[in-house]
């Protein structure tokens, strides 16, 4: 799942002049392009620190940041601590400081992490392995560091009910519409092979994080061409991101929502869902009442299952997944008896 994506390419139209001038022209971080593409590797742990020197180091930020460099590389504390002040330099939250990174020559890092690979990333370890110093002419070694470290943000963030690093992060994910159009075929998360590889949304996070760290930095932006143009970030798409690295999404948020009069048959609220995930929906009906509770798309689909409350059991929950739907339906209908019914929901 987890691949470099850091070569030229056009820009979509909907881009402005300056940015599709500087994604059509080779920028400091282009990867040369090859029959296919440059892939890192996920791998299952860490490398042996044999043959590394380092530590926690005390970044400029007051922050601890792990770094070991290899022994390839002179012994040079400054080594370690401009890298430790990157990684801090990075939008980030307190997963820094659960990261362990090693950093050697690119053919050290491909006998750890494989021979096509230019860098790794251990989601068990929460641990990468890249170039300390540039793999080659066009390719910055700061770029792929800041790609690895998007799926260090990813492992440690909720996209609940699915994996934020296959996905991508809540806001993110539900904004770029990964969840519906995965379902449509348009999307492979966790891909690592080519061709479905370009259209893995979890590569496509790592890279738009990259490119909000670079345009936050002021720097010459990498093209983007081995994740698919379809997943380049527009201004919303970093801002969202920028949020979930800040103040990630972490739960379900709850609410009431209007009650059914004492004659009505029934009644349908609409309930803005902005983020997708599961949705939970509790209907709770008066005593000597029965009540049907239906959770609809807009165009009526019924999503979860039908349910009705029984003297034996006045309360009734439907779970569903919200997919692409940024409004649902809600329909509470009296099946007998009299009395107030209270529906609460908890959703993304």
């Amino acid at each position: 799942m987890l691949s470099v994506a850091l070569a030229g390419a056009g820009s979509a139209a909907a881009h402005t002049d300056v940015e599709r001038a500087r994604l059509d022209s080779p920028q400091l971080g282009e990867i040369a392009r090859g029959p296919a593409f440059i892939a890192d590797a996920k791998v299952a742990a860490a490398p042996s620190r044999a043959g590394y020197w380092g530590g926690p180091t005390t970044a400029s930020t007051g922050e601890s940041v792990t770094i070991y460099v290899s022994d390839a590389y002179p012994q040079d504390p400054a080594t370690a601590q401009r890298w430790a002040d990157f990684l801090a330099s990075l939008v980030h939250g307190p997963e820094l400081a659960k990261l362990t990174a090693y950093l050697a020559p690119l053919g050290q890092v491909q006998s750890f992490c494989g021979a096509d690979a230019l860098a790794c990333y251990s989601p068990g370890s929460e641990s990468l392995v890249a170039p300390g110093d540039a793999p080659a002419a066009d390719t910055s070694a700061e770029a792929v560091v800041t790609h690895e470290y998007g799926h260090h943000v990813a492992e440690n963030r909720s996209n609940a009910p699915w994996s934020a690093e296959d996905y991508g992060t809540k806001r993110w994910a539900s904004y770029e519409q990964v969840c519906s159009k995965t379902r449509a075929g348009e999307l492979f998360p966790g891909a690592e092979t080519s061709p479905d590889y370009r259209l893995n949304p979890g590569e496509g996070f790592a890279e738009s994080y990259r490119v909000l760290n670079e345009r936050l930095a002021g720097l010459p932006e990498a093209p983007w061409s081995v994740v698919s143009q379809t997943l380049y970030p527009d201004s919303t798409a970093l801002s969202l991101l920028r949020q979930d690295v800040t103040t990630p999404w972490t739960t379900l948020t709850i609410r009431s929502a209007a009650a059914l009069g004492p004659r009505a048959r029934s009644r349908t609220t609409t309930v803005a869902t902005s983020l997708d995930g599961t949705l939970r929906v509790t209907l709770q009906a008066p005593a000597r009442a029965r009540f049907a509770l239906d959770v609809l798309t807009p165009s009526g689909t019924r999503l979860g299952a039908h349910v009705t409350t029984s003297a034996g059991s006045r309360t009734r929950t439907v779970t569903a997944t919200v997919c692409g739907q940024r409004t649902v339906r809600l329909r509470v209908s009296r099946i007998s008896g009299l009395g107030t019914y209270a529906l609460t929901v908890a959703r993304p």
